[in-house]
């Protein structure tokens, strides 16, 4: 599974996401461009009121992020914790199943759909932080992913349409 994903060069795809921040529950939408050799950019398209706000992410790492709308820049639009976020969320989870060995792996069936289940587990300067990502077994496409700080989901990820380019 991590070979797909290492010689994977570029993708294209919709995602909806849900953020729960623990006193609010926030939902958006978004089309999102990985490309391995360079940057990977996202722009929201709802809720409405932030819809056209985007981002490019570079390099291996979340480390230069750029927030942009109507022309403007924010370079030091760095998320507090890396990874668990709207803006980054799918970048660092693409970049784990580059990178990274899950620490399990099974199978699951839902809706007549075959998926493997990766979960991985990490620590960082906050505790700890879990993944779990539904891949489809038939083309290895990333279909939903929820992600944990310290014991509570706090991200989920819907990949509505993916593309491999």
């Amino acid at each position: 599974m991590r070979a797909h994903f290492e010689a994977l060069d570029a993708a294209e795809a919709q995602i909806e996401l849900m953020s729960d921040l623990g006193d609010s529950v926030l939902e958006y939408q978004m089309d999102y461009v990985y490309d391995r050799e360079g940057n990977d950019q996202f722009t929201i398209t709802a809720p409405e009121s932030l819809a056209g706000i985007g981002g490019t992410i570079a390099g291996t790492d979340s480390a230069q992020f750029t927030l942009q709308y109507d022309g403007l820049s924010l370079d030091d639009a760095m998320p507090q914790r890396t990874g668990l976020t709207p803006a980054d969320g799918l970048f660092c989870l693409l970049n784990d199943l580059r990178t990274a060995q899950p620490v399990q792996i099974w199978s699951e069936s839902a809706s007549g759909t075959d998926f493997f289940v990766l979960r991985y587990e990490g620590e960082d300067e906050d505790g700890t932080v879990e993944k779990q990502v539904w891949l489809t077994e038939q083309g290895m496409q990333p279909a939903y992913a929820e992600l944990y700080a310290a014991g509570s989901r706090v991200l989920t990820i819907r990949v509505t349409a993916w593309q491999e380019t």
